[in-house]
């Protein structure tokens, strides 16, 4: 299996969405369809990254045919993964349309009427 440095592709800093998914054009171009990433030598990544790293890479990796095992991840890596997993794959709640403690205004004249009553 394949190790890859996740920092050789996109840095020690893993900051954003638009990260996630140049790693995931990066295994696409490349063919890789099973490795091992390697966090070792990350500095510092966000809820954001993780978030879209988890959703592309780790939840949705068999549609895409890649199989992954992350390898080396500190502490904050670890954590927001574990939040990430835990928000991502809770049962979504939905609002019904005509739920009454939303307001549905019709026209703008009526949602300027409900703004100044506040």
């Amino acid at each position: 299996m394949k190790t890859i440095d996740i920092t050789t592709i996109l840095g020690s800093e893993l900051k954003s969405r638009t990260s996630a998914r140049d790693f995931a054009k990066y295994l696409k171009n490349m063919e890789i369809r099973e490795a091992q990433v390697d966090f070792a030598h990350v500095k510092s990544v966000t809820r954001s990254f993780m978030d879209e790293f988890y959703y592309l890479m780790v939840k949705e990796g068999n549609a895409l045919g890649v199989q992954l095992e992350l390898v080396h991840m500190g502490e904050q890596a670890q954590e927001f993964l574990k939040a990430v997993k835990q928000t991502a794959d809770a049962p979504r709640k939905t609002v019904a349309p005509d739920d009454a403690r939303f307001l549905n205004p019709a026209t703008v004249q009526q949602l300027s009427e409900y703004l100044a009553t506040l």
